[in-house]
């Protein structure tokens, strides 16, 4: 007869991992979409000196919880159609320079989109599932 005990419990709690694995990445993508829209809208602000209010008007984002993917920029086919010109403000043309608003914004939230995610892998995986790759720590993320 064996004497370990908890095991009704480490299921209960594996099982559940998937889930709150979910729920917290969704967020962690969530917050970067915030913050790349946020910093994306102040780029249009400080980049274009006219300003019909277009461009930041129809620069959006969205979360979609069901696939875990985060969007920013001008996402729906009438966004794209209104603002057709800011690939050209963004991009630049042979008369004009190019002023990327939304790369900047990107390449300024990535390292914290990073640090995002591997603390939501380490929250919903809990110290004690990860015990054996390093205490706790997640590598090669």
């Amino acid at each position: 007869m064996s004497r370990a005990r908890g095991f009704r419990g480490a299921r209960r709690r594996a099982k559940a991992r998937p889930g709150l694995l979910d729920k917290v990445t969704v967020d962690a993508i969530g917050d970067t979409v915030d913050a790349v829209h946020g910093a994306g809208r102040a780029n249009i602000a400080a980049m274009v000196k006219r300003r019909s209010g277009l461009l930041r008007r129809r620069y959006s984002k969205t979360v979609r919880k069901a696939k875990q993917t985060g969007l920013v920029g001008y996402i729906t086919r009438s966004a794209r159609r209104a603002a057709f010109y800011a690939r050209f403000v963004h991009d630049g043309t042979r008369y004009t320079s190019a002023r990327p608003f939304h790369d900047l914004a990107v390449a300024e939230q990535a390292p914290k989109h990073k640090r995002r995610m591997r603390r939501a892998l380490s929250l919903a995986a809990g110290p004690s599932s990860l015990g054996r790759n390093g205490r706790g720590r997640v590598r090669g993320v």
